[in-house]
């Protein structure tokens, strides 16, 4: 049975990216910094098995795989917040609290007061902390900006910085390195660490068992199943960088001067 992209970025290249190495075809461009993640990332979201023909089997007679492996498979899983299957996520208010009732939906005319909208949200298991996008049109982290991806950065950008994009996105150059800067110069969440994501690290938040919109809307309101972001250049091409379709988790690698789609996250795996 082959191995998916997913699996590959996660198992494989969470092993060799220490050493500069990629299991996976089409390597991506690690800035220095990059070493063997801290702590574990999510499983796939996935509770069901397949057989090697593909067609859907009892995971207890079913090979190793995600629906009878891992945190996902665990029965009585013990979590600091909730989520789906093995993942384990608290909504954040802007100030970096954690909202006091956690169960209530996102409502567009709703306000972290009435714990029905929030800002960001902590990942308990990898220990990553996400932004959240917001529904209305003026905000500055509003769910329909796009960016171009630019990094002037010689030991981060691969060799190439992208386009600094002026395009105004609601006060803010429409480029990551120009909304990295804002959202820290906010300190949202109580943090002043937000950069983009890895690939590894959006993968992280991708529900695979979700068919055509991998992620958990309980938790990240507002999301597109589309093309988001990560901060690695394309290795073959660094005109290109990485990013995650969310349409359904699969990956792959876009000219660093399209606009799309961001996600920060700040903490932990580096």
């Amino acid at each position: 049975m082959s191995i998916n992209l997913k699996q590959c970025f996660m198992r494989v290249t969470l092993l060799l990216a220490a050493i500069g190495v990629s299991g996976c075809k089409g390597a991506a461009v690690e800035p220095p910094v990059a070493k063997l993640l801290a702590k574990p990332l999510n499983d796939t979201g996935t509770t069901f098995c397949r057989d090697s023909s593909g067609l859907e089997e009892d995971c207890f007679v079913a090979s190793a795989q995600d629906g009878n492996q891992g945190r996902d498979a665990q029965v009585g899983l013990v979590k600091t917040g909730g989520g789906q299957a093995g993942f384990d996520w608290s909504k954040i208010a802007t100030d970096g609290s954690t909202l006091a009732q956690q169960s209530l939906a996102w409502q567009a005319a709703g306000s972290e007061a009435a714990n029905t909208q929030w800002r960001c949200v902590q990942d308990h298991h990898t220990g990553l902390l996400w932004e959240v996008k917001s529904d209305v049109p003026t905000a500055v982290n509003f769910r329909d900006l796009r960016y171009t991806w630019f990094d002037p950065d010689t030991t981060r950008n691969g060799g190439n910085e992208g386009l600094a994009s002026t395009d105004d996105c609601n006060g803010i150059a429409c480029n990551t390195a120009a909304y990295i800067a804002a959202a820290n110069t906010q300190a949202l969440c109580g943090t002043q660490q937000w950069r983009l994501p890895s690939v590894n690290e959006l993968l992280s938040i991708a529900v695979s068992a979700n068919l055509d919109y991998a992620i958990d809307t309980d938790y990240f309101p507002n999301a597109k199943n589309d093309q988001y972001w990560s901060y690695q250049s394309y290795a073959p091409n660094r005109a290109n960088a990485w990013y995650v379709y969310f349409s359904d988790g699969g990956n792959g690698t876009a000219l660093k001067t399209l606009d799309t789609y961001t996600r920060l996250v700040s903490g932990g795996q580096q």
